[in-house]
């Protein structure tokens, strides 16, 4: 034990040493501030109690001993160091909770520190073997790595521990569609789904699913789930019209198509599939008047201004065309890759051959 200073309160001196800022270390990460939890697990252990009991003293002349500035970073190496000197054993922790201790997990994961992450987590498994986020973060990583099959194991048994776990279904899930076992990756987003129905994005990849295992009647009803909660979706409405011609329900996918040419987009998700439906059927001014008002009531969306080419060719406006084109070429590089795609499906060749002389 190395002494490092001195500390005089009314009276009374402290030794601070080497040892002293464990206990709050140890409350911090794993009790969620309970020194009196933490202090009835280690009762027994007379040194540990010394420093905590000296620790709640100091508390009294320097409260800003609990600011992050004292706990922060969690060092596992130092933190096993303590534990050795204080001859604590993981079982002598029976009262722990793990939320802080997982809080920097997460954010070493922010900062794709996977080397120290895998530590912390292996650390976290020895404290509490059936803790489930542990597994799924960890399956997750592996997953963003690469490694497919031991993600997969991983997040199965975050499964088995806890059935509930909505972001290990839905990990697996995509683990699953990767492999080709789409009628696995189903059973995943159904349960996903079933626990948390407003999860938009689920039904989109669980209908994805259906389709992909030509499933399409199952396809519709997922969309006509998502409607139910979602009624206003243009993007549901356009994918479950296209299912439902499909299944010969032209009927009923022409009410759909029809719902969305007479309606405008409610979400920000919904403005590229509506604005490419409407050009699909000439409704190319109605689309510019939107597009207009929505990009200056939300400037965030710029990008969106490459869909106004379009109309701007069609009604000759080489200019401005030709204007947004080089504005939005040099900020949003990828959505350039889409114009030619929009451009065939909305003129002819010959048209097509002009328009690349005066934009492109």
């Amino acid at each position: 034990m190395q002494h490092i200073v001195k500390i005089a309160f009314e009276g009374k001196t402290y030794d601070i040493t080497d040892l002293t800022p464990f206990p709050f270390l140890l409350c911090e990460f794993l009790y969620e501030g309970d020194f009196e939890l933490m202090k009835e697990d280690l009762k027994n252990n007379q040194k540990f109690i010394q420093e905590a009991n000296k620790i709640e003293e100091l508390l009294e002349y320097l409260p800003g001993l609990t600011s992050n500035f004292v706990v922060s970073p969690f060092i596992l190496s130092e933190f096993l160091s303590y534990l050795d000197e204080f001859q604590i054993s993981i079982g002598d922790l029976s009262h722990v909770s793990l939320n802080g201790l997982f809080d920097s997990v997460l954010l070493e994961c922010e900062n794709r520190n996977y080397k120290i992450v895998e530590d912390l987590i292996d650390f976290i498994l020895k404290i509490e073997p059936s803790f489930a986020p542990a597994y799924e973060l960890m399956g997750s990583i592996y997953i963003e790595e690469g490694n497919l099959e031991k993600g997969q194991e991983y997040l199965e048994k975050a499964l088995q521990i806890d059935p509930w776990n909505v972001a290990a279904l839905s990990e697996l899930g995509q683990v699953y569609f990767n492999l080709g076992d789409f009628r696995k990756a189903a059973e995943m987003w159904k349960k996903e789904l079933d626990l948390s129905p407003n999860n938009f994005v689920t039904y989109f990849m669980l209908t994805n699913a259906y389709i992909q295992s030509q499933e399409y009647a199952k396809a519709a009803k997922i969309l006509e789930k998502l409607l139910n909660r979602f009624p206003k979706s243009i993007l549901g409405k356009y994918q479950l019209s296209l299912i439902y011609e499909n299944l010969g329900r032209f009927i009923e996918a022409k009410g759909l198509q029809d719902e969305i040419l007479s309606t405008t987009p409610e979400y920000s998700s919904d403005v590229e599939i509506w604005v490419k439906i409407m050009y699909e059927n000439g409704k190319y001014q109605e689309a510019q008047t939107f597009l207009e008002k929505f990009l200056s009531e939300n400037p965030q969306n710029e990008h969106f201004k490459l869909l106004l080419i379009v109309p701007c060719l069609k009604s000759g406006d080489f200019h401005k065309a030709k204007e947004i084109y080089e504005e939005i070429r040099d900020k949003y590089k990828w959505y350039i890759y889409g114009l030619k795609d929009m451009l065939k499906m909305n003129f002819s060749p010959d048209e097509i051959k002009t328009i690349e002389k005066v934009l492109l």
